[in-house]
């Protein structure tokens, strides 16, 4: 069940099949004389195809091999006493600004946290606890069966003391956590959010959760985030979105504008005849990916605006355009087009 070793299954069959030559006196001599293949016509279990819920499930051997080397109840038990605390999970809110550049964050966590008097062993100096009398302070309630495979031992958590093996007797108490061996606490924890967190991702403040039981560890803090919108970005992941207007004389005869980022003003080109709709894209521009290096684009749609009234000056001058060959402009692509509407005048 080692996690970060692929190959500790396969190890520990190996000892599970050493194990039982090793104990039986018949088998031993046997494989002292002919190896492996000695064994074939003795009564051995082979346990290469089988997986460890097998291994656990169908044969008491393992029991044996933990007591030969002096493990046991006794060490499982202690073991099992101790509880990692729980995880406890807050929203905080962040301005878009500060999500983009990251910011060092003070958050005031309602937690539980080791009691002070008794150090979380619940009960009043000088006073100790007493052993469980349904496990026997083993902490584990067992029932052996015979089966035709041998016997199956099912394993469970005393329901009385929790898997403690041990209970409060009444009246030892700890009178400031009331044998519970916690107090409510409020604390300050300093989280780091990284740059270019969004909406719905998560930070993790690691040991900032609830105290754990009986020496085990404390839980994790996780920091649900919530950005706030901007007045005029909007996002896409890594990708920043602007809509930009522009006036319609801006978009016939191009302009230079300067364009806000998240990180300052950029110089953009607006060149002569831009249509509305189109899509500047300004690499690199956007928001940093909080998980690894590098940064998205930012990309700008500029819209066409078109006034509802003219100056008289104005209005003057594009009558004066509009008298003018319109399909030198407006029908340069399409000559047939122009050539047909110029037949129906």
């Amino acid at each position: 069940m080692n996690p970060d070793d692929p190959s500790a299954e396969e190890k520990f069959k190996q000892v599970a099949e050493a194990f039982e030559v090793l104990s039986d006196n018949e088998k031993r001599p046997l494989y002292d004389r002919y190896g492996h293949e000695g064994l074939s016509g003795a009564s051995f279990r082979d346990f290469s195809g089988m997986g460890l819920d097998d291994l656990f499930g169908g044969f008491g051997i393992f029991e044996n091999i933990f007591n030969a080397f002096g493990g046991g109840t006794q060490a499982r038990t202690s073991r099992s006493r101790a509880r990692r605390g729980q995880d406890v999970r807050l929203n905080i809110d962040l301005s878009f600004d500060e999500a983009m550049k990251g910011i060092k964050k003070s958050i005031k966590v309602p937690n539980w946290a080791q009691c002070p008097v008794c150090h979380g062993n619940r009960i009043k100096k000088g006073e100790s606890l007493i052993k469980c009398s349904t496990c026997g302070g083993v902490g584990e309630v067992r029932q052996v069966q015979r089966t035709a495979f041998g016997q199956m031992i099912n394993i469970t958590t005393c329901p009385k003391c929790r898997g403690e093996g041990e209970k409060l007797k009444k009246g030892t108490e700890c009178e400031t956590c009331n044998g519970v061996g916690k107090v409510k606490q409020t604390r300050t924890v300093e989280a780091h959010v990284p740059a270019g967190v969004d909406t719905g991702m998560r930070v993790v403040v690691q040991g900032e959760g609830r105290p754990g039981e009986l020496g085990g560890p404390s839980g994790d803090l996780y920091l649900v985030v919530n950005i706030s919108p901007h007045p005029f970005f909007q996002r896409n992941g890594a990708e920043i979105l602007l809509e930009y207007p522009i006036s319609f004389l801006d978009a016939v005869l191009g302009t230079k504008l300067t364009i806000p980022t998240i990180n300052g003003d950029e110089k953009v080109t607006i060149k002569p005849g831009t249509e509305s709709g189109k899509i500047i894209t300004l690499r690199k521009k956007g928001a940093p990916n909080p998980n690894r290096s590098g940064r998205g684009d930012m990309h700008i749609g500029i819209t066409v605006k078109f006034p509802s009234k003219l100056e008289k000056s104005v209005k003057q001058t594009l009558q004066k355009l509009q008298e003018e060959d319109e399909a030198k402009y407006v029908f340069r692509n399409n000559p047939g087009l122009a050539k047909y509407l110029g037949s129906q005048k």
